[in-house]
């Protein structure tokens, strides 16, 4: 919008700067469109439940290392539909305090109706990280799943983490690695079309296991990395087809018959002859604390 407005009173204007403008808008708008309810979530999420080799679960791990008190209060930012409370509610205790919060009202929507009769235990809020409407050293817990590479201004979202958490609380931020699932990436820049933005699935990259330490530590205190153990066999490749049309961007469109079924072919042949397509996991998280 800026450059916009510097550029309107110009007589040499240059229109290659005007469609990188619309392409900008046309990308947030896709982000949005992605995680306006949890379907494409779940889409992404079925191929790790399906084909994981490790098979005790990504969610029950991190909880486990959430290592949480029978008592305190808890803060999840960006929710998603929930999964991490509804795969462990056997191991949540009554006294803990948890609100589950998303920028989108779809999403914390779809989190409700996978909780169930449960949604009665959680607080829900709509919630954009860079701005959290709670007051200072309101929680003892904050837990970012996967989501602080989708906001704009990290360091804006890191610093209202900071003000929210009480001294001595915990963060926990999973993310993932720089080569996680690069096979697929591979495979959609193999069949890459006009409406494939092969650049979405880079996104990560503002807030991964590699680099996410350098940016929480300019705040936090006794940061640590973890990474979990896994890889993805897959023996199916509608599951691929389905991660793939997932993405940002209106992929399944620019697909015609003839198009998926090369796609089609192509990856069946590979699942014959190589037993299965591997797929690299590379997922942890960060802990760290707020000073005393």
């Amino acid at each position: 919008i800026d450059e916009a407005i510097h550029m309107e009173n110009k007589a040499d204007i240059s229109w290659d700067k005007f469609t990188n403008i619309i392409d900008v808008i046309n990308s947030d708008k896709k982000l949005l469109e992605q995680y306006e309810n949890a379907s494409n979530l779940r889409a992404r999420m079925n191929i790790h439940e399906m084909y994981s080799v490790n098979k005790y679960g990504w969610m029950r791990w991190y909880f486990d290392e959430l290592n949480l008190p029978n008592k305190c209060k808890i803060l999840e930012l960006g929710c998603g539909d929930a999964s991490l409370w509804k795969k462990n509610k056997d191991r949540l205790s009554k006294k803990l305090d948890i609100t589950l919060s998303d920028f989108s009202k779809g999403m914390l929507n779809d989190a409700k109706i996978n909780l169930g009769k449960d949604s009665e235990n959680f607080k829900f809020q709509i919630i954009d990280a860079q701005d959290i409407p709670y007051d200072d050293c309101s929680f003892d817990v904050v837990i970012a799943n996967n989501m602080l590479y989708h906001v704009d201004n990290i360091g804006k979202a890191l610093s209202e983490i900071y003000r929210v958490l009480k001294p001595g609380g915990y963060f926990y931020f999973s993310t993932v690695g720089e080569n996680h699932m690069i096979e697929i990436r591979d495979i959609m820049s193999k069949f890459k079309s006009e409406a494939m933005d092969i650049r979405s699935s880079d996104i990560t990259s503002r807030f991964k296991l590699e680099n996410g330490a350098k940016k929480l530590e300019e705040l936090f205190n006794n940061i640590e990395m973890k990474r979990y153990a896994d890889n993805l066999i897959v023996t199916e490749a509608i599951s691929i087809i389905d991660y793939i049309f997932s993405m940002p961007g209106n992929v399944r469109q620019s697909f015609n018959k003839e198009r998926l079924d090369k796609l089609t072919k192509y990856l069946e042949a590979r699942i014959d002859t190589e037993g299965g397509i591997y797929i690299t996991k590379d997922t942890g998280f960060f802990k760290g604390q707020r000073s005393l």
